[in-house]
């Protein structure tokens, strides 16, 4: 599985999370090491009122184009109503998700705002390309090493852009790390993130690399959007928790998220 979500997190097929502030239009996952490419994923987000929002996503499957934003669902052009299915891939909404099917192997969720993943069949494994990376089962080798040097996630994301025909998107620059930002958001994002509604997750995904995404939300975010930034972290432990066969149980609540 491959993900992202909140405030520029991504996970790839092999585990890495890094963080990545980049605007343009991107590769997230492509099978790119066979003559034929079966699928080719690219996202683009846009700050939206001082929140990272996934606006625009094309996929091209077996040959088919499917574009999706935040109103609307085309394919080759055309407006399609769902649940659509069609020559192996279906496109719904299941929950509040729009998930896309292919029968080659591979399913799409799209929460409409800030995260999707991506669920690839193994025979996949080593073929991909994209902010994924290579799904080859070790985490930082070959994605972030090139040519013997170790390459920093900005510099890793930047080689995945894409540029329209008309577009020149520049690319995102460093953020200036906040000191001492951490201690006070520590204490929140370990009292959810270990609190009983995810006791059976944190035995089956590690809860610090989630706990130290959330500190890092609430030491960038907007103070008005706070709130939203530490959600994102908490749903998408749950997703993975879920994803791994644990059973996270409903840890929102009227004062949180």
């Amino acid at each position: 599985v491959c993900s992202t979500w909140g405030n520029f997190h991504f996970k790839t097929f092999d585990g890495d999370i890094f963080y990545f502030p980049g605007v343009c239009n991107y590769i997230f996952a492509s099978n790119c090491k066979s003559p034929y490419e079966d699928f080719n994923i690219q996202i683009r987000r846009t700050m939206v009122e001082n929140a990272t929002m996934i606006t625009h996503i094309i996929m091209k499957l077996e040959g088919a184009v499917i574009e999706l934003t935040r109103s609307s669902v085309l394919l080759d052009g055309k407006s399609v109503q769902m649940p659509y299915s069609h020559m192996g891939v279906l496109i719904e909404r299941s929950n509040s998700y729009l998930k896309v099917s292919a029968k080659l192997g591979l399913t799409f969720l799209w929460n409409e705002e800030d995260a999707l993943l991506v669920e690839l069949d193994k025979k996949y494994a080593n073929q991909t390309c994209g902010l994924c990376g290579d799904f080859n089962g070790i985490p930082v080798n070959n994605e972030f090493i090139s040519e013997k040097t170790k390459l920093t996630p900005i510099q890793f994301g930047n080689r995945q852009k894409m540029d329209g025909p008309t577009e020149q998107c520049a690319d995102p620059t460093p953020l200036a790390v906040l000191v001492n930002c951490s201690a006070e958001f520590a204490s929140i994002c370990e009292t959810v993130l270990t609190s009983k509604a995810f006791t059976r997750c944190n035995a089956l995904v590690n809860v610090q690399d989630y706990i130290e995404t959330c500190i890092q939300d609430l030491c960038h975010c907007d103070s008005s959007m706070a709130d939203f930034c530490i959600c994102n972290t908490f749903a998408e432990y749950s997703r993975q928790c879920a994803h791994a066969g644990g059973q996270p149980l409903n840890w929102r609540t009227s004062e949180l998220c």
